[in-house]
């Protein structure tokens, strides 16, 4: 699939044939359907960070491969101050102000970057493919125009708009039913017929943590993408003062 520079507006949705009588396995199916034919994607973006480690809102550059390598830089009034590597078990972070490298595992990077960075799924999440999984005790509910899709305690509930077979909000809460951790996707357009979130939000309130990646640009299966941090000279590497959460 060859990408585009810049999405385009989606015509209004309707419900789908069915709503809402789709069983867990159908809307999985439908959600999955879409991203079956991706691998990889480029992304001009805004990110707002906001964590005990660090503040701030950037522009970035944003290339994935799926199941593989995750590359960002972080730019601030056009001078750039950073890049960030994630591969599949460990992370770099080349803080070009401070002229270090830090390198750790890649649940460390999370504390860096408050994402969800190390469960194995950093494609789904950073383009709204999150599914609910196959598990059994799972239970499908709906109202007017979405289905919520919970685990069997109920704390944990994927809420899917039918008309685009996406996740706009996947949120943990605890026992007293305050949200642990939420994931928003919204502002959704079109790329190469594909509807994918503008906005992207990932929220932690017991770690004061939030990311807001607002895409600028997406290009879909880019033909080659480089993953490399580009260190002049001998950079001194360091290690990570602080532990995964």
């Amino acid at each position: 699939m060859v990408g585009c520079s810049g999405p385009k507006e989606t015509v209004a949705p309707q419900l789908p044939e069915g709503f809402p009588n789709h069983s867990l396995a159908e809307i999985q199916q439908r959600i999955r359907l879409a991203a079956d034919t991706l691998a990889s994607f480029r992304a001009d973006a805004r990110a707002t960070v906001r964590s005990p480690e660090q503040s701030g809102t950037f522009k970035t550059e944003v290339r994935h491969v799926r199941g593989d390598s995750l590359y960002m830089n972080f730019r601030l009034f056009g001078i750039e101050g950073a890049r960030l590597l994630v591969t599949r078990d460990s992370f770099f972070f080349h803080d070009r102000r401070e002229n270090q490298l830090m390198v750790g595992s890649r649940r460390q990077a999370e504390r860096l970057f408050p994402a969800p960075l190390s469960e194995g799924a950093i494609f789904n999440n950073l383009l709204g493919f999150l599914a609910p999984p196959s598990q059994s005790g799972w239970t499908v509910r709906h109202d007017s125009s979405l289905y919520y899709v919970s685990d069997p305690t109920g704390r944990r509930t994927y809420t899917i708009d039918p008309t685009r077979w996406r996740v706009v909000r996947y949120a943990v809460e605890d026992a007293d039913g305050s949200t642990l951790e939420e994931r928003l996707f919204s502002d959704f357009k079109t790329v190469n017929g594909v509807a994918l979130p503008r906005r992207v939000i990932f929220r932690r309130p017991a770690n004061s943590t939030l990311v807001m990646l607002q895409y600028r640009s997406l290009r879909l299966n880019p033909d080659a993408l480089s993953f490399a941090l580009n260190l002049n000279g001998d950079v001194p590497r360091v290690t990570p003062r602080f532990s995964p959460r």
